[in-house]
């Protein structure tokens, strides 16, 4: 594949993934090839190629007869995700309390900041992509990278979830303030706690959804694009 076919799957992969988690793509919403190709001023093919990497993170449902939709996450499929967080972020974050670079979290305290800041002007969007960042780059410190690997995927569905289902806008305050905690018991070394701290966090944060199934939309997907791309 050329480097110029690359860099077009992938802004348009960004394109429409940033539209799913800023919540202006519903769940369910179809996404038929051919009206995004002339929303995005894209070749069909990339197109496709870029739906089927969405269909990679999550993101997007491929079926047969129906083609390409935003994901619908069922409360199992959540259930499931979460199931499979706990197992991999404890791990990730009781080797990072071990680990040699336990030390290099200013990147990280900055994180928490700006996810702050989101959270107090009510920008969910960006809270939600600063919560991401923050699990993956905590994670990172770990050194497995087969294990950031998995997390980044299970962490891309969590954020549509999320994004889809906290009703509760008071619930990214305690977010940032138990991010705040890990990073201490990081520092501090303390491996097991640092663990079932991260248990809580992830429990809370699934506590906090209320999932309910979406009416599909209807919607102008080359204003919508057209939207994104000026933004970027």
């Amino acid at each position: 594949m050329s480097s110029i076919k690359r860099r077009e799957i992938r802004r348009i992969v960004g394109i429409i993934s940033r539209a799913i988690l800023e919540q202006r793509l519903a769940p369910g919403t179809r996404l038929v090839e051919t009206r995004l190709s002339e929303a995005l001023t894209a070749n069909r093919n990339h197109v496709r190629a870029a739906l089927l990497e969405l269909g990679h993170q999550g993101l997007v449902t491929i079926a047969a007869n129906r083609g390409a939709t935003v994901a619908c996450p069922s409360q199992q499929e959540a259930a499931e995700v979460f199931a499979m967080r706990r197992i991999l972020e404890e791990e990730a974050v009781a080797l990072a309390a071990r680990g040699e670079r336990r030390g290099e979290l200013a990147p990280l305290r900055a994180l928490i900041e700006e996810e702050r800041r989101a959270v107090e002007e009510d920008r969910r969007p960006a809270a939600v992509d600063c919560a991401a960042r923050f699990h993956i780059e905590l994670a990172r410190l770990g050194g497995n990278r087969l294990l950031v690997e998995v997390l980044e995927r299970m962490v891309a569905k969590t954020s549509l979830i999320v994004s889809m289902y906290q009703k509760d806008r008071n619930a990214h305050h305690c977010h940032c303030e138990e991010h705040g905690k890990l990073l201490d018991l990081v520092a501090a070394g303390e491996a097991e706690a640092a663990a079932l701290s991260m248990r809580r966090h992830l429990e809370h944060l699934e506590a906090s959804l209320e999932l309910a199934e979406e009416e599909e939309q209807s919607l102008d997907l080359a204003a919508l694009f057209a939207e994104l791309q000026a933004e970027a």
